[in-house]
């Protein structure tokens, strides 16, 4: 079951403007609104007389000839000056849902969920509440009805579900279309579902935990963006924090020379490392919106190596990846990386993010040395990074250790080494990666002698300290 979308064409959309303003107008005024919502430069003699004959007609066939960016603006005129709830949802469709859906898949979950609700809107009238998302107006009226030739949805509604209960909450909201309707009114019902004029206290906050487990998997959640009589007032919202794209490539923990790579399918961004692959890890499984976890990527691991339980391949994986760390040189980053996975593995146990270590950012053909040699310009001034966490929602938090290779040359300081780092660092966060440095001074009683690493008090107290303050940030409970 794919993405759940709902076809919007420019025909609709056309539909929509113009019985926004037939709905809202008299056949006189109607010329004059077009006019101001920027369908026609002019009134002209015989355009009452025209939108007198048929208003809707009128509108659409001057809206024939506009293109999507233009109708869009159109729309949005016609709501600034009408209300008109239909030309809303479709313009929603076309701008604020056009990109980012929620699957079938997650509708159905969201709707299981609601299927264990003791009443779906509690006080408020059922009808009122499933009019959000109904194709047939529901009413009473119509449910109390003895002229009908076929039973109406009302009537259904109300014989199997409110009288009977012979409809459960799940097939009512199938029946009224939750699986079909638009995003638009989708998000409509959810927040509906948590208004506190509908559900409030433990119970409000209970329903938007479980509804947020489901719909962060598709990269949105309820948020509370007000309040009500002192009760909070959510919003269903796309967590949008992080770096926008999906993670298409990850290369890390190099052990040995820079990997030779071939692009094999441009269309697809598909790889293939074709020299000194034996010298670095490649995480090839699509990565979930909620990041990537230090047991997920054991169990990829475990599934590449073929090792026969989690508990090996999570310390295999560990001696692979400290390997890398180790070879770096730095006692900065190795005592970052193995106070990391010492302090907070226990912590978090299988909510602990990994911890990616000498990552792949760019790439490029040429090594420095052979850049040099052929008089070519560096163009990529950092091609790995230090450390990588890949977190809910897009978030990518990079962590750097600097050492003197960042600003000096042959030892010494360097204002245009240091200005490329920088430079650099703008690029990154204007991504929208949150970047967090560390001077090597910091971790002045580690060291690394004869081929052994010494992580001294002061250096663990540091990296606790960042990533104690770091979670905390992030809302990632210890």
């Amino acid at each position: 079951m794919g993405v759940a979308v709902v076809q919007v064409s420019l025909d609709m959309l056309r539909d929509r403007i113009a019985e926004g303003i037939r709905e809202n107008t008299k056949s006189y005024n109607v010329p004059a609104v077009c006019v101001r919502v920027g369908i026609q430069k002019s009134v002209q003699d015989g355009d009452a007389d025209e939108a007198f004959r048929s208003r809707k007609v009128y509108v659409k066939s001057r809206l024939m000839e506009y293109d999507q960016p233009t109708l869009l603006a159109i729309a949005e005129a016609v709501l600034k000056e009408f209300d008109a709830p239909r030309l809303a949802e479709v313009l929603s469709e076309m701008t604020v849902h056009a990109e980012y859906r929620i699957t079938e898949i997650t509708r159905r979950d969201i709707l299981k969920v609601l299927n264990n609700l003791d009443k779906l809107f509690n006080d408020v009238d059922i009808f009122d509440g499933l009019n959000v998302i109904s194709l047939e107006h529901l009413c009473w009226d119509s449910a109390n009805s003895s002229f009908n030739i076929l039973p109406s949805l009302s009537q259904d509604i109300a014989q199997h579900y409110v009288r009977n209960s012979d409809y459960s909450i799940e097939e009512v909201l199938i029946r009224c279309g939750a699986l079909t309707c638009s995003q638009t009114k989708f998000f409509t019902l959810l927040e509906k579902l948590l208004d506190p004029v509908v559900r409030r206290g433990t119970e409000q906050a209970e329903l938007a935990t479980k509804l947020n487990t489901i719909l962060r998997s598709d990269g949105f959640h309820a948020v509370v963006i007000g309040e009500q009589s002192r009760y909070p007032v959510y919003a269903i919202q796309r967590i949008d924090n992080g770096v926008a794209g999906s993670v298409k490539n990850l290369i890390f923990a190099s052990i040995g020379p820079k990997p030779e790579l071939v692009l094999r399918d441009a269309i697809n961004n598909d790889i293939e490392i074709t020299q000194h692959a034996d010298m670095c890890l490649v995480f090839d499984q699509p990565l979930p919106f909620t990041g990537l976890t230090w047991v997920g990527m054991a169990e990829w691991w475990q599934n590449r190596q073929k090792i026969p339980d989690l508990k090996t391949a999570r310390k295999s994986l560990g001696d692979r990846l400290k390997r890398a760390v180790g070879l770096t040189h730095s006692p900065g980053e190795y005592a970052i990386f193995q106070t990391y996975y010492e302090v907070f593995a226990p912590k978090l146990k299988d909510r602990l993010p990994a911890l990616i270590p000498q990552v792949y950012l760019h790439y490029d053909p040429f090594t420095k040395t052979e850049r040099d040699k052929l008089n070519k310009v560096h163009v990529l001034e950092r091609q790995r990074m230090d450390f990588l966490m890949l977190l809910d929602g897009h978030v990518r938090i990079v962590i750097e250790v600097d050492g003197q290779q960042h600003y000096a040359d042959d030892g010494r300081a360097s204002p245009v080494r240091y200005g490329k780092m920088v430079e650099e660092d703008r690029r990154l966060r204007l991504k929208g990666y949150e970047l967090y440095r560390f001077g090597g001074a910091e971790f002045s009683d580690s060291s690394y002698r004869d081929n052994r690493y010494t992580i001294g008090p002061k250096s663990k107290a540091v990296a606790v300290e960042f990533f104690e303050c770091l979670f905390e940030r992030l809302k990632i409970n210890l």
